[in-house]
């Protein structure tokens, strides 16, 4: 297996379009062709993790954190940051990022979050990347109207949230005339015919535009295909946050930290239980006042400055800081479950001491 072979898992599990426009994902160090012998799976992408992966045997670390922010001008082994690139040069080790696509992904940090926390009835809310939408309208014969949405769909088109096949159609009847030169697939040139046909809308994102264009004109059976483009507002790739509901918790406190082996801080915003909770993990305090909209009784994430503590807990809402770690580490140990499902070699999730490796005692 290759690099670039486990940088497509990756990135079907987290769509490199979910992430935000300042982040940095991808593959961040090292050759796409080279053969992947073990991966290592980390939050972080420290000296910690990177002498881990070396005493492991692994040659590929996937993490959340990229090792590469700013721009490199220079690469010095007296500066932390630029050591690590060092590190992972010398010692053969590639490196893939997946961070605010991998918060985003349907399956990623923040389901896995609310999964830990056993939060009920889950959608997504909050902060996105915007995407560029455009509505596809094509026209069909009646007797392959199904068989094309079924294509389309499979090509990306049609997903609306958390539904995938969206359609709309409509029936009426298409005229044409074949040229001299054309073939027809039903009817003779040079005669105007009239087709039975059903009109199909769906929705399609931008960067899924020509992938699905490709397909419908290799799925329909028209020599020339009638179809339109037509541009939406943009959207949201996939909101980053989640919120949904939790049964019969009466020390909330007690219940978070002991389901995500945390010790939170918490600011109490109202005195009644609480039933509906929103969370986003790391460092996303300001997502607190799309979680109260929504009806949140608590919001869980990773830091909280005093001021947002502050105004949150006054406006209603009772609000814990429960660390980076703890928050997005469940989101690391499922990539490791999900790669090792589909990757023929060897993957282990680092999980260092406390204390140790950006892991708070």
């Amino acid at each position: 297996m290759k690099v670039r072979d486990v940088l497509n898992e990756v990135e079907r599990l987290a769509p490199p379009h979910y992430a935000f426009g300042f982040d940095k994902v991808g593959l961040q160090v090292g050759d796409p062709t080279a053969d992947v012998e073990k991966i290592v799976v980390s939050l972080d992408s420290g000296i910690g993790a990177i002498e881990f992966a070396t005493s492991v045997g692994a040659n590929l670390m996937v993490t959340h954190h990229p090792v590469i922010w700013d721009e490199l001008t220079a690469v010095r082994s007296d500066n932390w940051a630029q050591r690590r690139v060092i590190e992972l040069v010398r010692r053969g080790i590639s490196l893939i990022a997946a961070h605010t696509n991998w918060d985003c992904a349907p399956g990623g940090i923040n389901d896995a979050l609310a999964d830990r926390l056993g939060l009920e009835h889950v959608v997504s809310f909050g902060w996105g990347e915007k995407s560029e939408r455009w509505k596809l309208v094509v026209f069909v014969p009646i007797a392959n109207r199904d068989f094309l949405a079924d294509q389309l769909s499979a090509a990306g088109a049609g997903v609306i949230g958390n539904y995938d096949r969206c359609a709309f159609f409509t029936e009426g009847v298409g005229t044409f005339r074949g040229g001299a030169e054309s073939n027809p697939v039903i009817g003779e040139r040079g005669r105007v015919e009239e087709v039975a046909e059903a009109r199909i809308e769906m929705v399609v994102s931008g960067e899924r535009r020509g992938v699905v264009e490709a397909t419908l004109r290799a799925a329909h059976p028209y020599e020339e295909p009638a179809f339109d483009w037509v541009q939406l507002a943009d959207g949201v790739a996939h909101p980053c946050g989640r919120i949904g509901d939790l049964q019969g918790v009466e020390n909330f406190q007690g219940f978070v930290d002991d389901r995500l082996g945390s010790r939170s801080e918490m600011w109490v915003g109202h005195d009644h239980p609480v039933r509906r909770v929103a969370v986003v993990g790391g460092a996303a305090s300001g997502e607190w006042q799309a979680a109260l909209a929504l009806g949140a009784d608590a919001y869980i994430t990773g830091e909280v400055p005093q001021h947002v503590a502050l105004e949150a807990s006054e406006s209603g809402l009772t609000i814990l800081a429960c660390g980076h770690y703890s928050t997005e580490q469940p989101g690391m140990v499922r990539m490791g479950s999900l790669l090792a499902e589909v990757c023929s070699i060897p993957v282990v999730v680092f999980e260092p001491g406390m204390g140790l490796s950006g892991r708070p005692r």
